[in-house]
This record gives C-alpha cells, structure tokens and sequence, in this order.
C-alpha cells in the first residue's frame, strides 16, 4: 500500500504533466538553490491524502506548492506568504511541511472565488542561508 505522501507527490506529478511546458517550469535558481513553485486545485488531491494533512478539498480551494532544491538534494526552509485578490482581500498562507525520500515540499490551502486573480508573495529562507528570497506571482482562476 502506498503511503499518503508517495500519492499526495504522484498527484502533484501529474498535474505538473497534464499543464503545458511553459506553466510545469515554474522555478527560479537563487545563490545555488532552486526554487520550486505552483498552485492547484485541492481536487486533484485524493481524499484520504487531504485528510492525513488537514488540506481542504473544494472546488474553490486551491493548493500553493513550494519545494527547494540545492544540488539536487532537497532543501528544508522556512516559507511564510501571503495572497491578494482583484478585491484587494489578503489571505495569510499557512504552511505544512511534508517530507518524502525524494523531496521536501512546502503546502498552503486557500479558498479562492470562481473566478480572481490572485498576486502570491512568498518569503522564502533556505536552511543554511543568511538571507530570504522574495518570491512573487500572479494566478488567474476561472
């Protein structure tokens, strides 16, 4: 039988092949690090998995997702962000950890309307880093 997290990074693999090249290559390379980032519908998590990791699953919930790497090894780190919508609402993203053999990844759950755009910053501090890499992004939801 297959763990919770083995079938929580499966889903997040085949999200990541079912969007086009240009949305599955969200990264940015950082003082040696890779940083890893997307966001999802909370859907495409099963919903055993969801529960084991007290994620929301709706269609208006969506996933945040950050994972860094430093020379292939995965990287734990400190992640704290927030969103805002077109309404000028912020939501204060709360982040788990979730470590599995092949990586560590950083999830946030958050309701979203049927149809927003959302403007993501994220502070991100890499273990054994000095300093914190700012990372923004927009969403478009429909």
């Amino acid at each position: 039988m297959k763990s919770p997290l083995a079938t929580i990074v499966f889903i997040i693999v085949c999200y990541l092949l079912m969007i086009p090249a240009s949305r599955a290559e969200q990264f940015v390379q950082w003082q040696g690090f890779d940083i890893h980032y997307n966001t999802f519908s909370s859907l495409l998590i099963p919903p055993d998995v969801a529960k084991a990791h007290g994620i929301s699953r709706s269609k208006n919930s969506i996933i945040t997702n950050i994972s860094i790497v430093q020379n292939g090894i995965p990287t734990k780190a400190q992640v704290t962000g927030q969103s805002l919508n077109l309404l000028g609402q912020l939501t204060q993203l709360a982040f788990i950890e979730v470590n599995e053999r092949t990586g560590i990844y950083y999830l946030a759950n958050q309701i979203v309307d049927e149809k927003d755009t959302l403007r993501f910053s994220l502070r991100i501090k890499p273990s054994g880093s000095e300093e914190t890499y700012d990372l923004n992004y927009n969403r478009q939801y429909y």
